[in-house]
């Protein structure tokens, strides 16, 4: 098994150790050197296989040479021989030895190295994510989640923080505020890490805070460790863990943040904290701790426990202490967090529907609710779908998540003889399931209570004239949809209720296409209809593919891909269709008919998950949705 043994330089991989002869692969970074040392015992041979290096070898004479060396070149060392190797470039050497690898004597080290093994060096070095506290700053946003859970292009703000990282190192978080559900959360997602979490009760009392915090972790992190804020997002390569040194952003506000004053070499000088006379270099969350005793020592010792950076206070306690100036996006506060989702490309505060349901497209596909008997019933639907959901199910208290299945959603093709052939694989679908007789109450919640719930919701959002007042849409003049709707007799849609294997949410961007395989794979399924988890009403699925084919539901993700201008009575709207999408509507009502299903009945439904769906979404696309139920009700047999 391989050893691997962390350097402030690289890094050293121990393939053999016997009491013959020592194996390693050494890693050296570019720019870095080894300590300037010698051995009294041990014998050594290096080959250089990858890089450039400036070697530094005593020669018989007791002079030491300097050479240039480059791969497939080797040097012996001899002792008492004093060596050194600078890299030039990455570089990496091949180095077998005598067994007594305790033997270094460091003449003179960047780091300040003691002589001989250093037991820090063989640990795994460690990442404290502080992720404690409750993000006030964010408003509701983090009524149900930690701050940490947020997602920014569908990806929670801690992944884009772990995954700077090694994964082989050690993973401390420190938990507080909605701490379970994220811990939920880092065991979904990164299930082959190595993970500790550190419970903080008193996460929202006046001694609370970052320093406060990382003191209760540190029995795990006696050695060095980075820490890091759980709302800083760092877009450059994060420098190695090589020494002590802070993280900072060039700032022109000064009273927001910690703020650095350094010398021209990069060496800290001192802190203003908070303070509108401070520097322009910005501390931003994330930081090198090498001396990691003396930083123990400096949070404990200092008055101010609560604020982490009074550990640095006094920079000449350690053996040195410096800045890397790194791209920095901050989420602490509303107005940062908007401007790094616009930095990603994603949408600002575009988070969330009624349910704080969240959705995070990673590694795997993850879906976070507050609710764990919405999680329950979720797995319950996965049950009853079995082989037409994706592999790696997996249901926690709060979470749900499978395997990513290889292909692209439906809408990504636009192909009619792929909706026709999955129009093939849904009826297979509907015919090998077990039909059973449903409950009119069900049906009643479902389609009754729900409909006037959100018909009331977007009421109270945009006006009472959008039920009553009569609309020109399109260049067609329409009757109002108070008068439209009241001529549906949702209590038709009770006659003989049937359950059946259902989706929920059957539309095109919810159903995988593999084309290797021409195989068809449900995501993101219903968790119940109304109350059942064993099935729901087939129409509902029938209504909801054909609702996808008149407004493509991906479109819902895309900028500018509606338009709609509105006057006092006068609505104009448009928006993007798919060419082979259009064509497969008219196919599908066929087949609806020929299927002795009430297209009629199909229709109704897809304007009531108009309606349903209007409240929800932003202004221009709820509206459209609104318009779409006049039209399709108002052309209802």
């Amino acid at each position: 098994m391989i050893k691997t043994v962390h350097k402030p330089w690289g890094k050293e991989e121990w393939l053999e150790l016997n009491d013959a002869y020592c194996y390693k692969r050494i890693y050296i970074n570019a720019g870095y050197k080894t300590s300037y040392q010698y051995h009294k015992f041990k014998k050594e041979t290096n080959y250089i296989i990858e890089g450039t290096a400036e070697v530094w070898l005593e020669n018989d004479e007791g002079v030491v040479e300097k050479k240039i060396m480059k791969a497939g070149e080797f040097f012996n060392v001899t002792p008492p021989k004093k060596h050194r190797v600078i890299a030039i470039t990455d570089i990496i050497l091949q180095e077998v030895s005598t067994p007594e690898v305790d033997d270094v004597f460091r003449i003179n080290d960047e780091f300040n190295r003691i002589d001989g093994k250093i037991e820090s060096e063989h640990a795994t070095p460690a990442v404290l994510i502080l992720a404690a506290g409750i993000g006030s700053r964010l408003g509701n946003l983090t009524k149900n989640i930690n701050k940490a859970m947020l997602p920014i292009n569908n990806k929670a703000i801690i992944s884009y923080i772990i995954d700077k990282f090694p994964k082989e190192y050690d993973f401390v978080v420190a938990l507080g505020y909605q701490g379970d559900s994220l811990k939920e959360y880092c065991l979904t997602s990164f299930p082959n890490y190595n993970f500790t979490f550190v419970d903080i009760d008193d996460f929202d009392t006046p001694n609370s805070g970052p320093g406060a915090t990382a003191l209760k972790c540190k029995s795990y992190l006696q050695r060095p460790f980075y820490f890091t804020t759980a709302d800083c997002i760092i877009d450059s390569p994060i420098p190695h863990l090589d020494g002590n040194w802070l993280g900072t952003y060039p700032t022109s506000y000064p009273e927001k943040y910690s703020t650095i004053q350094i010398d021209l070499k990069g060496n800290i000088i001192k802190f203003a904290n908070k303070d509108t006379q401070g520097y322009d270099q910005a501390f931003i969350g994330l930081a090198s701790i090498w001396d990691y005793n003396t930083f123990w020592s400096q949070l404990e010792n200092n008055p101010e426990k609560g604020e982490i950076v009074s550990a640095f206070f006094d920079p000449n306690a350690y053996s040195s202490f410096k800045t890397k100036q790194l791209k920095w996006l901050d989420t602490g506060n509303l107005d940062d967090l908007n401007k790094t989702k616009l930095y990603f490309n994603d949408n600002p505060l575009s988070l969330y529907k009624e349910t704080d349901e969240i959705t995070y497209k990673e590694n795997k596909f993850i879906k976070f609710n507050p609710s764990s008997t919405f999680i329950s019933n979720k797995a319950s639907r996965a049950s009853a779908l079995n082989n037409l959901i994706p592999t790696g199910f997996n249901a926690g208290n709060n979470f749900i998540s499978y395997d990513w299945e290889p292909g692209n959603t439906v809408y990504n093709y636009d192909s009619l003889e792929i909706y026709l052939n999955f129009l093939k694989f849904f009826n297979k679908v509907i015919k090998s399931s077990e039909i059973y007789k449903g409950s009119t109450s069900i049906f009643d919640k479902f389609y009754s209570e729900k409909t006037n719930n959100r018909k009331q919701k977007f009421l109270d959002k945009y006006g009472n004239k959008y039920w009553e007042q009569k609309f020109t849409i399109n260049g067609t003049a329409y009757s109002s949809l108070s008068e439209v709707f009241n001529k549906i007799d949702i209590k038709t849609f009770h006659q003989n209720p049937l359950y059946t294997k259902f989706h929920g949410d059957l539309q095109f961007d919810n159903i995988l296409y593999n084309e290797e395989t021409n195989k068809f794979t449900y995501i993101d399924w219903r968790e119940s209809f109304g109350e059942s988890t064993k099935g729901g009403d087939i129409y509902y699925d029938l209504a909801k593919l054909y609702g996808g084919c008149i407004i493509p539901y991906n479109i819902m993700k895309q900028k500018n891909s509606i338009k709609l201008s509105e006057g006092d009575t006068v609505v104009n709207y448009s928006y993007d269709n798919l060419k082979a999408l259009f064509k497969f509507k008219s196919v599908y009502e066929d087949w609806i008919v020929s299927n002795n299903y009430d297209l009629n009945k199909v229709k109704t439904i897809t304007a009531l998950i108009f309606l349903n769906m209007s409240p929800l979404h932003d202004e221009k696309f709820g509206k459209m949705l609104w318009f779409k139920c006049i039209e399709i009700l108002s052309n209802v047999d």
